[in-house]
C-alpha cells in the first residue's frame, strides 16, 4: 500500500508540472491562432479593389449619414470603373474583395503581410507587381501609379494569375487558375451575391455597365442612378381663389427630396428601377379638408358631401429614363382620416380670425377616425420633345383605404425649362450642375379618372360608425380633372400658380375650382 501511495504521489507531481509548463507556453505565444482568421495569399502580379463589407458599410452610414456615404460610394465606384477599364484593356489580373488581411510572396521570396482592418476609408487599391512589396493606393490616385508598375499594352489572352486562400486552422486547397478577365470576374464578382436575391448596383452616372458575368439564373442585376439633388417644397391649395368654400376646400403639402431617401427600407416597396434610370426620392406631409356645399348652415345629411379631413405621410419615387422616354412614379401613404387629422380645428381657427367669415357648422358629423394606407403607381410616356415644349401621356392607379381608382391623362409644358427627362451625362458630377438662371412658361394637364372607392365620401374601411356618408350609388364613377398655370424659376428658387378644375363627384353635386400655389428651393 505504501508503494502504491508513493507511485500515485509521484504521478500527481509530474502531472502538475506538465500543466504548469503548458500554461507558460500559452502565455509566451505572441500570435494566438484564431480558428476563423483568414488570410488571402498572392504570389503573382495582381491588383485588388477593396470595398467595405456589410458591417463596415452600416457603420459608415451611421457615422457619415446615408447621403454622404452614398456620395463617397459613388465617387470611389467611379474611380474603380476607370481602373477596371485600364486593367481589362492591359490584360492585368484583378479582383474585388472585402477582406482586410492579405499575404504577398514576391518572386525573390520576400513575404509581406497586410492587416487593413483599422483603415478609416474602406475603399482602397492594392497593387502588387510580383517582385517588390505591394502598394496601398487611394482610388483617386491608383490609376497613374498602376501605369507605372505594370505595362499598359494589351496582354495575351493566356496571361494567368493564381490565388491561394489559406486558413490558420484548416488549410484550403488552391483554386484552379483563371485564364481570362471574364473568368476572373465570374470567379470573384465585386460584391458578394446573396442566393436568390435581387442586387441593385448604385453606379455613378455615365459609367459603363458591368461586363457580363457567368451568373446563375437566380441572380438579376439592376442598375440605377440616384439623383444628387436636394429640394424642399411647399404647396398651398384653397378654393378661396375661386370665391367658394366647399368640397375640397384646403390642402397643404410639405415635401423634401434627397438622395439618401432612395435607399431607406421603404424604398423596397417602390416600383423596381430599370436600366439607365435616374431616381428621385421624396418624403412629404399632406393635409386636406373637405366640406359640404355650404358651411354656413347645418348639413342636411342627404345627397351632399360629408365633412372630412385627412393627414398622411407619403414616401414617393420618380424614375427618369430618357432613352426610353418614360417616367415611372410610385408612392406609399400612411396616416389618418377623421377628427385625428385636425381639419375641424384648423378651419374653425382660420374662420375665427377673419371677422367676415361665419363659423363652419356641422364638423361634428365628419367621417370618423380611420387608418389611411394607400399605394400609387403611375407611368408616363413622352409624346413630344422639343426645345420649348414637352408632352406626356400616362396612367395612374391607386389602391388602399383612402382612394381606389385608375386614371388616364395628358400633361404638357411650354417655355424655357429643364427637360423632365435628362439624358445620362458623361460624369456623375454633371448631375449637380445648377440649371439656367431663368426658367418660365405654362404647364397644364387633363385627366379622366374611374372611381372605385373614396373614403372622404364613403367613410373609412375599418370604422363604419359614421353619422353620415354617401352610398355607393350616390357617387359619380367617372370624373374629369384639369389644371392650367404658370411657373417661374430663378436658379434654385421656383414658384407655380395654377387653377384646378374637377367635375362633380356626387350625383347631386356641382363642379369645383380651386387655386394652387407652390414654392420650391433646391440645392
Amino acid at each position: 500500500m505504501k508503494l502504491l501511495a508513493r507511485i500515485f504521489l509521484i504521478y500527481m507531481i509530474f502531472s502538475m508540472a506538465s500543466c504548469h509548463k503548458g500554461k507558460r507556453s500559452g502565455v509566451q505565444t505572441n500570435e494566438p491562432v484564431k480558428a476563423d482568421a483568414v488570410a488571402e495569399e498572392f504570389t503573382e502580379p495582381i491588383v485588388i479593389l477593396l470595398y467595405p463589407d456589410s458591417e463596415k458599410a452600416a457603420l459608415l452610414r451611421d457615422s457619415l449619414g446615408s447621403g454622404r456615404y452614398h456620395e463617397l460610394s459613388d465617387l470611389n465606384g467611379h474611380h474603380f470603373t476607370q481602373i477596371r477599364n485600364l486593367l481589362t484593356s492591359s490584360g492585368i489580373a484583378f479582383i474585388s474583395s472585402e477582406s482586410t488581411r492579405f499575404r504577398f510572396v514576391s518572386s525573390e521570396g520576400a513575404i509581406t503581410e497586410m492587416d487593413l482592418s483599422r483603415l478609416s476609408s474602406p475603399w482602397q487599391v492594392i497593387a502588387f507587381d510580383g517582385s517588390g512589396a505591394p502598394q496601398l493606393l487611394a482610388p483617386a490616385k491608383a490609376e497613374s501609379r498602376i501605369r507605372e508598375l505594370f505595362p499598359v499594352s494589351p496582354a495575351p489572352a493566356s496571361a494567368k494569375y493564381q490565388r491561394v486562400t489559406k486558413t490558420a486552422a484548416t488549410p484550403v486547397p488552391e483554386y484552379a487558375e483563371k485564364s481570362s478577365p471574364e473568368e476572373i470576374a465570374a470567379f470573384n464578382p465585386g460584391t458578394p451575391l446573396i442566393h436568390k436575391s435581387t442586387i441593385r448596383l448604385l453606379l455613378p452616372a455615365g459609367t459603363k455597365l458591368p461586363g457580363l458575368r457567368n451568373e446563375s439564373s437566380d441572380y438579376r442585376v439592376v442598375t440605377g442612378y440616384i439623383s444628387p439633388r436636394h429640394s424642399f417644397g411647399l404647396i398651398f391649395e384653397n378654393d378661396i381663389f375661386s370665391y367658394t368654400d366647399r368640397y375640397y376646400t384646403n390642402g397643404l403639402v410639405f415635401k423634401y427630396t434627397a438622395p439618401g431617401l432612395a435607399v431607406i427600407p421603404v424604398s423596397r416597396l417602390m416600383l423596381p428601377p430599370g436600366h439607365n434610370t435616374i431616381v428621385h426620392a421624396s418624403v412629404s406631409l399632406h393635409h386636406a379638408m373637405f366640406t359640404p356645399f355650404t358651411t354656413k348652415n347645418p348639413p342636411l345629411l342627404d345627397g351632399d358631401r360629408p365633412y372630412a379631413s385627412t393627414l398622411y405621410l407619403r414616401y414617393s419615387q420618380t424614375q427618369e429614363n430618357a432613352a426610353a422616354g418614360m417616367l415611372l412614379y410610385s408612392a406609399l401613404d400612411a396616416g389618418v382620416i377623421g377628427d385625428a387629422a385636425l381639419g375641424k380645428y384648423l378651419q374653425k381657427s382660420v374662420h375665427a380670425t377673419v371677422p367676415t367669415n361665419d363659423e363652419p357648422l356641422g364638423w361634428e358629423t365628419q367621417v370618423r377616425n380611420d387608418i389611411i394606407l394607400n399605394y400609387t403607381a403611375g407611368v408616363s410616356k413622352q409624346l413630344l420633345q422639343g426645345k420649348h415644349a414637352e408632352a406626356f401621356v400616362g396612367g395612374t392607379a391607386q389602391a388602399g383605404t383612402l382612394h381606389t381608382n385608375i386614371g388616364l391623362g395628358i400633361d404638357a409644358i411650354a417655355g424655357v425649362f429643364t427637360p423632365a427627362l435628362i439624358p445620362l451625362p458623361a460624369s456623375y458630377d454633371e448631375l449637380k450642375i445648377s440649371p439656367d438662371k431663368w426658367q418660365y412658361g405654362l404647364r397644364g394637364g387633363l385627366e379622366f379618372r374611374l372611381i372605385g372607392y373614396d373614403a372622404t365620401l364613403q367613410g373609412g374601411m375599418l370604422n363604419r360608425r359614421n353619422i353620415y356618408v354617401l352610398k355607393p350609388e350616390e357617387i359619380e364613377r367617372l370624373v374629369t380633372s384639369a389644371h392650367l398655370g404658370i411657373f417661374v424659376r430663378y436658379r434654385r428658387l421656383g414658384a407655380t400658380i395654377s387653377q384646378y378644375y374637377l367635375s362633380r363627384e356626387i350625383a347631386e353635386g356641382k363642379h369645383h375650382f380651386w387655386g394652387h400655389i407652390g414654392l420650391e428651393y433646391n440645392w
